[in-house]
């Protein structure tokens, strides 16, 4: 795609021209969340009968999803799961995540990627995170207030990688995560705030607030979840979430300031609008690595003439995420 720009950020200031870095392996975790076929608690939804049981091996070429339930805090609770599955996919197929934006419509963050799905033969997974039950400390901020990270939202996307892989007998040990709005704050904290997510690629597009990775630099600077402490997330931790294959992709007209964008007083003071956000992000973070003296593997790319627009936003990553293939 050539109408993609951006800069990889070394630890010297430079900006590189846009290039595929190298991509390191993450060893697998073993989820602590009891993950299992739910296929009473579907038929409690409303319209659970067309919902195919997640037992059942996925339909291929078709727009389809599936209910599974996830327990936490001792709580199980069902969640809807869009899906795609391409008409070429095999054992050797890769998955990716799509993640919504604040509109919680999973089945458009889904058919986003149909196209992409078809021609790259990748199997396309989109969890519903409703309101009434995932309200912004559980969606947006991923659940990290939890003390517990078994506890965190994210790790719903770590079980049901499990469970996929294991229902549909694929190979990949490495899944790609795409969210766009507040989606992509979900998956930008997904990234700085997980131990060892499976993740090999992951796009933020779009994102309407950030964790900033940093640490605060004076007693009113950005406290956690806005900035880092390194209670959360240690300094040896962070260079080691800094080498992970993170892209911050930004519409070059997402600078609208009215609808939806985060109005907090912590938001605010991260830029005026989503794009100045995303880019203060990217320095915010070019300028720990550098004081840190860690290695800087994130990158920070804009897209011509494209707004807040899950549509051509995700159209764009396929590039990043599927290069060449």
């Amino acid at each position: 795609m050539r109408t993609v720009a951006g800069a990889v950020f070394d630890g010297g200031h430079k900006a590189l021209e846009w290039r595929s870095s190298p991509l390191l392996s993450s060893r697998e975790m073993t989820s602590r969340l009891r993950l299992r076929a739910s296929v009473a608690l579907g038929c409690c939804l409303a319209g659970a009968a067309a919902v195919p049981s997640f037992a059942e091996p996925f339909a291929a070429g078709v727009p389809q999803s599936f209910v599974f339930a996830v327990s936490q805090r001792s709580v199980e609770t069902p969640i809807t799961v869009f899906y795609y599955k391409p008409r070429n996919a095999t054992a050797d197929s890769r998955v990716l995540f799509a993640v919504h934006g604040v509109e919680r419509d999973a089945a458009r963050a889904r058919d986003n990627w149909i196209a992409a799905a078809e021609q790259h033969g990748v199997i396309v997974l989109a969890p519903q995170f409703d309101e009434s039950r995932f309200p912004s400390r559980l969606f947006q901020m991923g659940g990290m207030a939890q003390p517990d990270p078994a506890d965190w939202t994210f790790q719903v996307i770590e079980s049901l990688f499990d469970k996929v892989r294991s229902d549909e007998g694929l190979a990949a040990t490495q899944y790609d995560l795409f969210g766009h709005s507040a989606g992509g704050q979900f998956v930008h904290r997904h990234m700085i705030m997980m131990d060892r997510p499976r993740v090999r690629m992951a796009v933020a597009a779009n994102a309407g607030s950030y964790t900033f990775a940093q640490y605060a630099e004076s007693p009113d600077g950005p406290k956690f979840p806005w900035g880092l402490d390194e209670q959360h997330v240690s300094t040896q931790a962070l260079q080691e979430r800094f080498t992970r294959q993170l892209v911050v992709l930004l519409g070059e007209a997402d600078v609208k300031t009215s609808g939806e964008l985060p109005r907090s007083p912590q938001a605010m003071a991260q830029g005026a609008t989503r794009l100045e956000r995303g880019q203060n992000f990217c320095e915010a973070a070019r300028r720990q690595a550098l004081a840190l003296q860690a290695e800087l593997q994130w990158r920070c790319l804009t897209v011509p003439g494209v707004g807040h627009d899950s549509a051509r936003m995700s159209r764009a990553a396929v590039e990043i995420l599927f290069p060449g293939r």
